[in-house]
């Protein structure tokens, strides 16, 4: 990959961040060999376990339990079925 491709590359990640499309973003800054960009926009995205795995590999262990604080904070251990089943129980369910 020759330095125009990797310059438009870097370009449309940094469009897909603006449109908050992080992880596809993060994906190419991984493919740019971007690792400390793609773990920050993984990070924005929400995809906190690859976020966490990126920072360990660079060695920012503050940064991925960082990550792996808020991926156990967003998780509330119900599944789709879980969830599926508690709104079918609701007594102001018309179904």
């Amino acid at each position: 990959m020759d330095d125009n491709e990797k310059s438009a590359m870097a370009a449309k990640a940094a469009r897909l961040e603006d449109k908050m499309l992080f992880v596809k973003a993060a994906e190419l800054y991984a493919k740019l060999s971007m690792p400390e960009k793609a773990a920050a926009a993984y990070e924005k995205g929400s995809a906190f376990d690859k976020a966490a795995e990126l920072f360990d590999r660079l060695g920012k262990k503050e940064d991925a339990a960082r990550c792996r604080a808020k991926r156990d904070a967003a998780s509330t251990g119900q599944t789709w079925q879980d969830m599926q089943s508690e709104f079918q129980k609701d007594s102001g369910n018309p179904y």
